[in-house]
């Protein structure tokens, strides 16, 4: 069981513990007003650490989504022949 954080638009933070398969639940309802609520990513003991330093970890806890037509291109292996060093002949 692990504990996970939530935010409702109208009630705020709240916290649920849910078994370890439930860590790729992005959502669950509020206790309050039953409203879906998205999950808040949060670093591990961030009360100890530098504000700035804090503030940047946690911009970063979002997870970042692409789709496959926003990645680069993958590049196509060029073919070597067996002996590299008969290339030429």
């Amino acid at each position: 069981m692990a504990q996970f954080t939530f935010k409702c638009r109208t009630c705020g933070t709240f916290e649920r513990w849910m078994a370890s398969k439930g860590a790729r639940v992005s959502e669950a309802p509020c206790p309050s007003c039953g409203e879906a609520a998205g999950r808040v990513f949060q670093p591990v003991h961030l009360s100890k650490m530098d504000a700035k330093i804090k503030a940047r970890i946690e911009q970063g806890m979002q997870p970042k989504t692409r789709q496959r037509k926003d990645l680069p291109a993958m590049q196509q292996p060029r073919q070597r022949a067996p002996r590299p060093w008969q290339a030429g002949h």
